[in-house]
């Protein structure tokens, strides 16, 4: 039987962007750290991942005990794949032992849009009067 990523073919399938959250071994040299992600992006290319945006990587705290660490290397990475590469990445890599974590997020088809509406004539009256209250 063909490996699963054998079966993704670059003819035009849909594409879905994802947020791959990677947490590392916090033992890990930052070289080693470089490596290991150059390796996920390696991996995700040959899955069918494209649209690589610059990777972040943070080493913070993490909220519990996870495999007796304390914290790890966070490593975000933005991409679109096909809608197969989560589950054959998560099952390619789930053994590990530098990857403490491993989870996708689908991210929505458009981006929301940072810009606020201009204020209207009405919202500052509507927000500054409050009902009177009769005191008798």
């Amino acid at each position: 039987m063909a490996h699963p990523r054998a079966t993704h073919d670059n003819t035009g399938g849909k594409l879905n962007k994802y947020e791959l959250t990677a947490i590392l071994n916090p033992d890990l040299s930052e070289s080693d750290v470089a490596k290991l992600v150059q390796e996920l992006k390696n991996l995700l290319t040959a899955a069918g991942a494209t649209e690589f945006r610059p990777e972040r990587i943070e080493r913070r705290a993490l909220a519990y005990l996870t495999r007796k660490f304390r914290e790890g290397y966070y490593v975000f990475l933005d991409f679109a794949g096909p809608p197969s590469l989560p589950a054959v990445m998560q099952t390619e890599l789930k053994h590990r032992q530098e990857i403490l974590r491993l989870a996708f997020l689908r991210l929505p088809e458009t981006e929301v849009t940072t810009e606020t509406p201009a204020p209207t004539a009405q919202t500052p009256a509507a927000v500054d009067q409050a009902p009177e209250v009769s005191g008798g």
